[in-house]
């Protein structure tokens, strides 16, 4: 398998020739040079080989697919100084997906559509002096509202001749699923993605852009659009169960979304800067609903709007203050209800925000205080029962007191409260986080010492304003380790030892989890061939229930034959068995997973 992915990789290798311009000149593209290049880079092949048993049989399922093999290619050719191309191979099977909805049986552009894979010659990043192209899998970053994490499988550019910038990209962003209800797969339309930046000015200095982004789903990308279907069910509450909520089927819509926004940044000083962003939102949940004309959407000519059309704005504004010492930043943010950043994946909309940020460094950096303070007001609209309020603070400490002692602490607040005054379903909430990090070095003539250990304390209430406490989560932890380093030979040995409580409310009780382990490695030939053997056993108990126990034995040893080339293989046994013998999962299971690597450079 290893011998026939080398050969893949050496078929893959295609040679593109081009050149470069100084960045601060203005735009013609100079004719290619002639040949003279270097290629660098990486090719990384693994092999992973899974088994598991449990007691009984089919008690516990296994957690990694039997076998998973992947390739990482990242190649770099380099023309010049100022011309290079960079390009990136992923390929792994059978296929992973964590992002989107998932296909057991991907077609060939579904597989390169992946957010997982790149393969072939699927994420080409060729740069001429100024000029950067992309093919296949990108990820355009453009400003704070329009574009930043949506990876697209397509083709695009970013020209930045002397003080203009000029950015598009068109892709796919999501892969059209078939939804498949037997098999639990909610599906998806493929998402067609098009974006595009103009921007003038200094990106160190002051500048000011415009961004488009634009989203849609193409309903022809599937042939059934059923997601699930409820079946028919007694009312919720209904104790005489003579109400029946009839069988219902939830399909799949197909939406669509536009994002223009202006975004600038104010470099007053070498000190002083201000930056923000205005940006709207047109978004249709819905591309069969009714057509309708809707009056003050300013996007109306970027697309068909439609009954389930909604538009709305959003802003950011920030002042940042930074000196040697000390620095501190203002910011606030703004998103309305119907706003949807379609450039992001994960982003909340209808909200606000306001935080300070100060920092503080002394004595060289030695002393380090940063933290920030502020609050975020979501639903905004109380759509979506009542409007809360959140109050967010942290504080970060690094103190190196010595050259043997370093210090680091943390703690962070977040706190929630709603808008309700005499209810007794009002609820605030308060979390909070607390965190101490020492660290003690020892060096002598023939051994080194590392001492270090993490103490942490999590608090989370709710708090019922009317009964008092309603629940709670508390959590305390404490994590120490040791390192001895022998200076004369290659040998260095760690023990670790961790205690973690959680204190939850009944019927659950205290959750405990204890683990004490050790690791132990060796270099032969000078670095070239390195052992290392791990042990790790632990016990977690929840409440009065008996100790699950679990022991977990790691080997692994890495070759170096040469500066290029780098072998390894692990091989790592887990058992694990529950305390309660009648629990559900069942007596015990155990794993097994064996992985080879090999890491060539070039």
């Amino acid at each position: 398998m290893t011998c026939g992915f080398g050969f893949l990789f050496a078929i893959c290798c295609v040679i593109i020739c081009s050149h470069a311009v100084n960045a601060q000149e203005i735009p013609t593209l100079p004719s290619i040079p002639t040949p003279g290049f270097s290629i660098g880079g990486s090719i990384t092949v693994t092999s992973d080989f899974y088994n598991s048993q449990s007691d009984p049989d089919t008690a516990q399922p296994g957690r990694r697919p039997p076998s998973l093999y992947r390739i990482l290619f990242s190649p770099t050719i380099n023309f010049s100084e100022n011309f290079s191309i960079p390009f990136n191979i992923n390929l792994s099977t059978p296929e992973t997906n964590t992002t989107t909805p998932s296909t057991p049986h991907p077609t060939l552009a579904q597989y390169f559509e992946n957010p997982a894979n790149a393969f072939g010659f699927s994420s080409i990043t060729p740069k001429l002096g100024w000029a950067e192209f992309f093919v296949g899998s990108h990820s355009p970053t453009y400003s704070a509202l329009s574009a930043g994490d949506q990876q697209l499988f397509g083709g695009g550019f970013d020209l930045k001749p002397g003080k203009v910038q000029l950015a598009a990209s068109y892709g796919v962003s999501q892969r059209g699923i078939e939804p498949d209800t037997a098999k639990n797969i909610q599906g998806a339309y493929r998402r067609d993605m098009y974006m595009a930046r103009i921007a003038f000015g200094n990106p160190e200095g002051s500048q000011v852009g415009v961004n488009l982004v634009r989203a849609k789903d193409d309903p022809n990308s599937l042939r059934n659009t059923i997601s699930s279907i409820i079946p028919a069910h007694v009312a919720e509450g209904d104790t005489s169960r003579s109400v029946v909520v009839p069988a219902d089927t939830i399909r799949l819509r197909a939406e669509e979304g536009f994002v223009a926004s202006t975004d600038f940044k104010l470099q007053f000083s070498d000190a002083f800067s201000f930056t923000g962003e205005a940006a709207l939102s047109s978004f249709t949940r819905d591309q069969s609903s009714p057509e309708k004309v809707i009056s003050g959407n300013p996007l109306a000519f970027a697309q068909t709007t439609r009954t389930s059309t909604r538009a709305d704005f959003a802003g950011t504004a920030a002042l940042n203050w930074q000196q040697k010492a000390w620095g501190i930043k203002l910011s606030s943010l703004y998103m309305g209800a119907g706003f949807v950043p379609v450039g992001y994946s994960f982003v909340q909309p209808d909200r606000m925000e306001f935080s300070i940020a100060p920092n503080l460094h002394l004595f060289d950096d030695a002393f380090t205080l940063d933290g920030s303070v502020g609050e975020r007001i979501n639903n905004l609209s109380g759509t979506k029962g009542e409007t809360s309020t959140s109050l967010i603070a942290s504080v970060n400490l690094s103190a190196s007191i010595s050259d043997a002692f370093n210090l680091s602490a943390r703690y962070s607040n977040f706190g929630v409260r709603n808008d309700l005054t005499l209810d007794t379903l009002k609820v605030q909430t308060v979390s909070q986080s607390l965190s101490f990090d020492p660290t003690l070095t020892l060096r002598g003539a023939a051994l080194t010492h590392i001492i270090s250990a993490s103490v942490g304390l999590d608090d989370y209430k709710d708090f019922n304003t009317i009964s008092g406490v309603q629940a709670s989560n508390n959590t305390r932890s404490i994590l120490g380790s040791y390192t001895l380093a022998f200076n004369d030979i290659p040998l260095t040995v760690t023990l670790i030892g961790s205690y973690l409580e959680n204190a939850l409310p009944a019927p659950i009780g205290t959750v405990i989890i204890r683990s004490a382990g050790g690791r132990a490695s060796y270099s032969f030939l000078q670095g070239g061939i390195t052992p290392s053997l791990s042990v790790t056993a632990s016990g977690s108990t929840t409440g009065l229930t008996p100790t699950d126990d679990q022991l977990f034995i790691k080997f692994d040893v890495r070759l170096r034959p040469t500066k290029f080339l780098e072998l390894t293989a692990s091989a790592g046994n887990n058992q694990y068995q529950y305390g309660n013998p009648l629990a559900s999962k069942g007596k015990s299971f155990k794993e097994t997973l064996v992985r080879l690597a090999l890491t060539t450079r070039f």
